[in-house]
């Protein structure tokens, strides 16, 4: 059963942490059109984009997904060439059960696993652990 962790690789994985990341950016900074009638509306000293950014920088969600994919851009090059990095891949990308991923890289299904277990462990306890909330 997967958890929020394998969740999230699998959406990196996919590209679709960086469409969620895309569609709340674009859903915060969407444009709204207000009539202003007379002198009730205040006006804003901020420029489009500097507004634009101060709205980006401070959404939290947006800022959480960011990080996320900011750490696992990290991980992807610390683990680059490293069979672990081969086992995400067919796992959450191609979508193929242990037993497959076994064979397709000739070593034990059990083993794999362990070895992915191990960098989640790495993933929750080590210095990302803020990001993966």
């Amino acid at each position: 059963m997967a958890d929020r962790l394998d969740l999230l690789i699998s959406d990196y994985m996919t590209g679709m942490l960086q469409v969620k990341i895309n569609a709340r950016e674009k859903w915060i900074t969407r444009q709204t059109h207000e009539e202003r009638i007379g002198s009730g509306g205040s006006s804003s000293n901020t420029a489009p984009q500097e507004r634009r950014l101060l709205i980006i920088e401070g959404d939290k969600q947006l800022q959480l997904m960011v990080d996320q994919k900011e750490t696992l851009d990290e991980l992807m090059d610390v683990i680059e060439g490293t069979i672990v990095k081969e086992v995400i891949k067919l796992r959450f990308k191609h979508k193929l059960q242990w037993e497959r991923i076994g064979i397709r890289l000739h070593t034990d299904p059990s083993a794999l696993r362990k070895q992915y277990v191990k960098l989640k462990s790495t993933l929750r306890d080590g210095l990302w652990a803020n990001t993966l909330d």
